[in-house]
C-alpha cells in the first residue's frame, strides 16, 4: 500500500515539476522565436505617410520612407507596387547612396534626385537569386551626393521617356 502512496506521490511530484518547468521555459522560448522572427511577420507601419510626387508630368502616389527603420524595410516583402505607386527615400542632406534588393520580390528602377531633377537611375534592378547571402547581393549606388531616392516599377521610366534632367516636384514633407 505503501508503494502505491509513494508512486501516486511521486507522480504528483513530477507533474508539479513539468509544470514549473514550462512556466519558467515558456518565457524564453517565446523570447528565443521573437528574436528569429523573419521580416515579413514583423509588421509593417500602416500608416506610412503618402504624398505625390510628380515626375515630368506624371503623379505618384508615393510612401514615405523617413525613419531609419522605414527605410531599411523600403519595398521589401511587398508583392506588388501599383502602376502609379511610389516609394521615396528621404535624407537630411544630400550624400552618396547605396540600395540592395533584400527581401524584394520585384524589379525597380531606382531614380536618384537631387535640386528637383533626376541626377540618375539604376533601372531594371531586380532582386539577388533565393539564397543569396547578404555579402554577395548586388549593391546599386548614386554616382554623386543624393537627398532623395524614388523607386518604382522596373521599366517606368522608359516606359514615361524620363531620364537625367527631368524634374521631380517634391512636396513640402514632414520632419522625422
Amino acid at each position: 500500500m505503501k508503494s502505491k502512496l509513494f508512486q501516486g506521490l511521486n507522480r504528483v511530484l513530477l507533474l508539479a515539476l513539468l509544470a514549473a518547468t514550462l512556466l519558467v521555459a515558456t518565457p524564453a522560448i517565446v523570447a528565443a522565436q521573437a528574436e528569429t522572427t523573419p521580416p515579413w511577420r514583423i509588421p509593417v507601419d500602416s500608416a506610412r505617410t503618402k504624398v505625390n510626387v510628380v515626375v515630368g508630368d506624371n503623379a505618384l502616389v508615393t510612401d514615405l520612407a523617413i525613419t531609419s527603420r522605414q527605410q531599411q524595410l523600403g519595398l521589401g516583402y511587398r508583392n506588388t507596387l501599383g502602376p502609379d505607386e511610389a516609394m521615396l527615400f528621404v535624407s537630411d542632406e544630400a550624400s552618396p547612396r547605396t540600395f540592395w534588393m533584400k527581401g524584394m520580390r520585384f524589379c525597380l528602377d531606382i531614380i536618384w534626385i537631387e535640386g528637383g531633377e533626376i541626377v540618375a537611375a539604376a533601372e531594371n534592378t531586380c532582386p539577388d537569386p533565393a539564397g543569396t547571402e547578404d555579402i554577395d547581393r548586388l549593391r546599386v549606388s548614386s554616382p554623386s551626393d543624393v537627398t532623395f531616392v524614388l523607386e518604382v516599377n522596373a521599366g517606368w521610366l522608359d516606359e514615361h521617356g524620363y531620364g537625367v534632367g527631368t524634374q521631380v516636384t517634391i512636396p513640402e514633407l514632414p520632419a522625422a
